[in-house]
């Protein structure tokens, strides 16, 4: 009786684990998130996932460094303008960073359209350096992008 308590703990503890250190989605299971969950325009899928492997790799924890301040989670997130960290930063997006690093990307997602909204993709360094003005069919050829 001792170990199966042991296992459930154990189960939960990696279970709680997981979630605290994010998601690495594959190119297909993004763009199709993106599509059938969030919305978004099959055409402009190319350009979303291409923008993701070049800004955090997939990674929903990410975090990286961006002339002194910081860039959070799946789309990159700025500290200075879009997100709210240790008090700073204009937080454009009403958010707490570190939620922008945990594998709920709604918020992410929301805040990533309102930077698009502003700024289209020419916010993102990653995307203008590796996806603007390229053929990005790659990004999403062989993906089953239904949404049934």
């Amino acid at each position: 009786m001792q170990m199966h308590s042991l296992t459930a703990v154990l189960l939960a503890v990696i279970s709680l684990s997981a979630s605290c250190y994010g998601k690495i989605y594959t190119k297909c299971a993004l763009a199709k998130e993106l599509k059938c969950v969030y919305g978004f325009e099959q055409s402009s899928l190319g350009d979303w996932v291409c923008l993701v492997q070049h800004e955090s790799s997939f990674n929903t924890a990410a975090v990286g460094q961006n002339k002194g301040s910081k860039d959070y989670g799946l789309f990159q997130i700025n500290d200075y303008y879009w997100c709210s960290s240790a008090g700073k930063g204009i937080n454009y997006c009403n958010i707490n960073c570190d939620k922008l690093k945990d594998n709920d990307i709604a918020d992410d997602v929301k805040c990533a359209k309102r930077v698009y909204s502003r700024h289209r993709f020419y916010a993102w360094n990653g995307w203008k350096d590796n996806c603007q003005g390229k053929d990005l069919s790659s990004y999403i050829s062989g993906c089953n992008l239904s949404c049934y």
